[in-house]
């Protein structure tokens, strides 16, 4: 059982948010820069740049799509504390985001606009 949770559980997951989005508005708290890492069944990562965007009522959500080292800091300063964001996540992963996000694992951000 602990073997399904962790290998086909995140697969399955992945592969259920990419054809399944959802669309939030979630007031922002504060958003920073990072760095994120993949590995792969074969045991071969790489890393992303990143920005997290915490949250007072959708929890942590993390951009990845078009985030780069030299666009990183821009984009994180663009939420400032206190707006309103419409993002377009996973509908499994934002169904979870309680859980993941106390797990330390991401929900993910394709798009995102101003509300």
């Amino acid at each position: 059982m602990p073997v399904l949770v962790i290998f086909v559980g995140p697969i399955t997951l992945k592969a259920y948010d990419a054809s399944h989005r959802t669309e939030v508005t979630c007031e922002v708290r504060s958003a920073h820069t990072g760095v994120g890492s993949s590995r792969s069944v074969k045991g071969v990562g790489s890393s992303s740049n990143q920005v997290v965007i915490e949250t007072s009522d959708c929890g942590t959500l993390t951009l990845r799509w078009g985030v780069t080292a030299d666009n990183k800091e821009s984009i994180a300063d663009g939420f400032a504390a206190g707006t309103t964001w419409r993002f377009e996540v996973g509908a499994g992963s934002y169904q979870l985001h309680p859980f993941l996000n106390t797990i330390r694992q991401a929900v993910f951000v394709k798009e995102f606009r101003r509300a």
